[in-house]
């Protein structure tokens, strides 16, 4: 199981955002050059994707997890 603090979520979600903003404005100075286009926009599409998923996962309660006794130092049962 991955976990990630607020903060790195926060980050990763600004890092993604600016990607995409940057993807975004190379495409249309691109305009003359279709295949670069279409292999930003490729990416454009996944980085989006990426950010989706980000957000719809961000706040999921995590799985329930048990700690048996012995794992905290006491006497196993």
């Amino acid at each position: 199981m991955n976990v990630k603090t607020g903060i790195e979520i926060v980050r990763l979600h600004s890092d993604i955002e600016a990607k995409i903003n940057e993807i975004e404005g190379a495409i249309t100075q691109l305009s003359e050059y279709g295949y670069t286009q279409a292999v930003l926009r490729e990416q454009l599409n996944k980085l989006r994707h990426d950010l989706q998923t980000l957000e719809a996962t961000r706040f999921q309660p995590l799985e329930p997890v048990v700690v048996v006794t012995s794992t905290l130092g006491g006497k196993g049962s």
